[in-house]
C-alpha cells in the first residue's frame, strides 16, 4: 500500500477505476459462466484474488476500493484477512452441503477486494440477494417443486442427524433439479455494497 499523496490526483483516479472495472469484468464473466453453465471458473476467481490482494498491497492507500471520501488500497492484511475470513465462514456452508465450491472461492475472492472490514455488511447484503433470487425463481411452477424438494431434502436430513440416524442428503454437486446459479447472489450483494459505499451510506 502506498502513500496516496505521492501520486498524482489522476493517476490516483485512474487506478482507482481501472481496478474497479476489473472487478466489475469478472464478476460479468462469471455471473454469465454460472448462468450458463452453472460453473464458476476457477481460473477467473484465482485471477481476481491475485489483482486484489495485490491492489491491496500495492494501489494508492485509502479506505477501500467504493468508499466516497478516501478512496484506496486498504493493506496486504486487510485482503488477506478478508479473503481468508470469507473463505472460511463460506467453506462451513460448502460442508454443510448448502454451497457449491465455486461460490466459496467467489466469495473469498470478494472478501479480498472489499477487505475484511466490510464483511459484516458483504455478507447479509449476498444473502439479502440470494433470497431475491429465490424468491423470483420460485414464480416458474417447475422450479417451485425443485426447490421445494430440495428445502426437504435439506430439513429432514439436519433432522435426522441430530436424532442420531440417517436421513436424506442434499449435496448440490449433483442435486441440482435447480441449482441456484449463486454467482449472481454474489454479485448482486457485492454491487449494492459497492452503490452503498460510493454513496456514503456505508462508508
Amino acid at each position: 500500500m502506498l502513500n496516496a499523496d505521492a501520486f498524482p490526483e489522476f493517476a490516483v483516479q485512474a487506478a482507482l477505476w481501472a481496478m474497479r472495472g476489473t472487478l466489475l469484468l469478472l464478476l460479468a464473466v462469471i455471473c454469465v459462466s454460472d448462468f450458463r453453465a452453472r460453473r464458476i471458473p476457477n481460473r477467473l476467481v484465482l485471477a481476481g484474488l491475485l489483482v486484489a490482494l495485490a491492489w491491496q498491497a500495492l494501489g494508492p492507500a485509502g479506505t477501500g476500493l467504493f468508499h466516497a471520501e478516501a478512496p484506496g488500497a486498504l493493506g496486504a492484511a486487510s485482503g488477506f484477512a478478508g479473503a481468508a475470513v470469507a473463505f472460511a465462514g463460506f467453506l462451513l456452508l460448502y460442508l454443510m452441503r448448502t454451497m457449491g465450491a465455486g461460490d466459496v472461492k467467489l466469495m473469498a475472492m470478494l472478501g479480498a477486494f472489499f477487505g475484511v472490514e466490510a464483511l459484516p455488511a458483504l455478507v447479509p447484503l449476498v444473502f439479502l440477494a440470494g433470497g431475491v433470487l429465490v424468491a423470483l425463481r420460485l414464480f416458474d411452477g417447475t422450479r417451485r417443486r425443485a426447490v421445494c424438494h430440495n428445502v426437504r431434502l435439506i430439513v429432514f436430513g439436519r433432522l435426522a442427524a441430530l436424532a442420531g440416524g440417517v436421513g436424506p442428503q442434499f449435496d448440490p454437486r449433483t442435486d441440482s433439479a435447480d441449482r441456484l446459479p449463486f454467482a449472481l447472489a454474489i454479485s448482486g450483494g457485492a454491487l449494492l455494497l459497492a452503490a452503498l459505499q460510493l454513496t456514503g451510506v456505508n462508508a
